[in-house]
């Protein structure tokens, strides 16, 4: 999160370590996210059923986007208490557990999204006809 408060500490925080943490969080949801994909790709099975009924990846992406909007209501964000410069602060933030969830589901729908298996059909039959790369 975006969060800098002032101070030299905070803007080290800033500058390094959010760029760092960004970094491992992008290499755990490739690697999740590929742990969850790959029967989709290997199972010719499950790869047609799942090219068949692509809306299934659009609406597991729409559940992840609604469980990080929860994450934000008023009714779900969470006060976390730290100590600084011997003072006790409290800060708001999102529901921890909604708002990472939902980040995966959202990738996860993302990244496993393909056209439907018709237009791959016809793509496919397109581009294999010899009409098309034949010329005279």
């Amino acid at each position: 999160m975006f969060d800098y408060q002032g101070g030299f500490a905070n803007f080290v925080g800033l500058t390094l370590f959010q760029p760092i943490l960004a970094i491992l969080i992008s290499i755990l949801t490739v690697i999740v996210c590929g742990f969850v994909g790959l029967p989709i790709r290997l199972n010719n099975r499950l790869n047609t059923w799942w090219r068949t009924h692509f809306y299934v990846s659009i609406l597991i992406g729409f559940l992840g986007l609604v469980a990080c909007a929860i994450s934000l209501m008023p009714g779900f964000v969470e006060e976390v208490t730290y100590r600084m410069d011997g003072m006790d602060m409290t800060q708001t933030v999102p529901n921890r557990i909604l708002s990472i969830s939902g980040w995966f589901v959202v990738a996860i729908g993302t990244l496993h999204t393909y056209l439907p298996k018709f237009i791959q059909d016809r793509l496919e039959s397109l581009l294999t006809s010899k009409s098309v790369w034949t010329t005279k």
